[in-house]
């Protein structure tokens, strides 16, 4: 890709110029000449970079320090300008100010970039730079004998760490004070190798990330959308090494993401395995009550209505048994096991609730002793004996 050489010609022939303090005005005048010549040609090249519809060679500019050079007043301050006669200077000096006007324009062109370009240009670019098969994270991952989401939490901040200490933000303005406090260093130590060295601007570094990246869940996302813009507009003046860590990263990252979804449809489909395993206990468990209520009203063991306290207290004691709040819920729960003959009121449940004392099997009763409380006891165990054979 071609530079905007003549720029930088322009620039150290204007320094130069100041450096050797020229006396001789032929000399001056023939200095003049070759730079209103040289400024002639860079016109002529910015006003086709301007009009050009190829917006790749716009960023040429970049190569040079746009910064300075876009400023009259950076060209005007050689001394060039007042050695020479009047009109000469004049001349000269309406040539740099449409030099400087034209430099404008081109910066605003490639500032204003479209995001769809600007996007076509990294995937040009990263097909370019991505020439590795295996990435570290796919190394990294090989090794790992027990892969884990927190693993891979931690990989992903790592990476996030390393690419960012590399200087791919370098460019970006500088973080306000609200910015940095918004960075939780405390946690993302947390995720972090412990031998891990942090440079001195890693703070404002990582807040200059957060304006273009977001959280979804565990996963950290760039959002591109921001991102590119910045970065096209300072590609030309990252090195070598920092193009290949922001694609490397954007690879590995995505990477990250796919590990994470794949191991959240996996829990999904463990998780509705074990609620349909548990929709089927729970059926399971129903079907057992009924048959338990019907063998022990056969037996004789329930002999009245108000046996069905027992069997709710049995319930709501043992372990793995559902628990019921009110009468109501325990009655509720009776009729959709299709428990639905001689089941008592709620009133009634609740009159023989408040007879109980102490907790099974060995239950006392206000209203009764010696066999009628060994009876109820009975119930209980009964019950939790033919539901647990089932």
């Amino acid at each position: 890709m071609a530079k905007l050489n003549q720029l930088i010609l322009l620039e150290n022939m204007m320094r130069t110029y100041d450096a050797m303090n020229i006396k001789d005005a032929n000399l001056t005048h023939f200095q003049g000449v070759c730079i209103e010549k040289l400024v002639d040609v860079i016109i002529g090249r910015l006003q086709r970079l301007v009009a050009s519809k190829v917006r790749i060679s716009c960023r040429n500019v970049l190569l040079a320090n746009y910064e300075t050079m876009t400023k009259t007043t950076y060209w005007l301050g050689c001394r060039l300008f007042s050695d020479l006669p009047q009109a000469e200077s004049r001349v000269l000096r309406e040539k740099v100010e449409q030099m400087v006007e034209l430099l404008n324009e081109l910066v605003l062109k490639i500032v204003n970039v479209d995001e769809e370009y600007a996007k076509r240009f990294f995937e040009r670019i990263k097909r370019a730079y991505r020439k590795r098969r295996i990435t570290d994270f796919e190394l990294w991952k090989a090794q790992q004998s027990h892969l884990t989401r927190e693993r891979l939490k931690d990989y992903q901040v790592n990476l996030t760490a390393d690419t960012l200490i590399k200087g791919i933000m370098e460019y970006d303005a500088p973080p306000k004070t609200w910015e940095e406090k918004a960075v939780d260093m405390e946690r993302l130590r947390e995720h972090m190798d412990e031998n891990k060295e942090l440079p001195k601007n890693f703070k404002k570094e990582c807040a200059k990330l957060r304006r273009y990246s977001y959280w979804e869940g565990d996963m950290f996302f760039i959002d591109y959308e921001k991102l590119r813009k910045i970065l096209f507009q300072h590609f030309g003046e990252l090195t070598h090494e920092q193009h290949i860590a922001m694609f490397e990263y954007d690879v590995q990252l995505k990477q990250i993401h796919e590990e994470m979804r794949r191991m959240e449809k996996e829990e999904m489909c463990a998780e509705g395995e074990m609620e349909e395993e548990m929709k089927e206990a729970r059926k399971g468990l129903k079907e057992a009550v009924k048959k338990a209520i019907n063998i022990m009203w056969a037996e004789g063991v329930l002999q009245h209505k108000y046996d069905h306290t027992w069997i709710m207290m049995t319930m709501n004691e043992e372990e793995g048994l559902p628990n019921f709040a009110t009468p109501t819920e325990y009655l509720d729960y009776m009729e959709g096991c299709g428990v639905r003959d001689r089941l008592p009121d709620r009133s009634i449940v609740s009159k023989y609730y408040d007879k109980a004392r102490g907790t099974f099997p060995n239950w006392t009763f206000t209203d009764a002793k010696d066999k009628e409380e060994t009876r109820r006891n009975n119930v209980g165990k009964r019950f939790l004996n033919l539901v647990q054979r089932a």
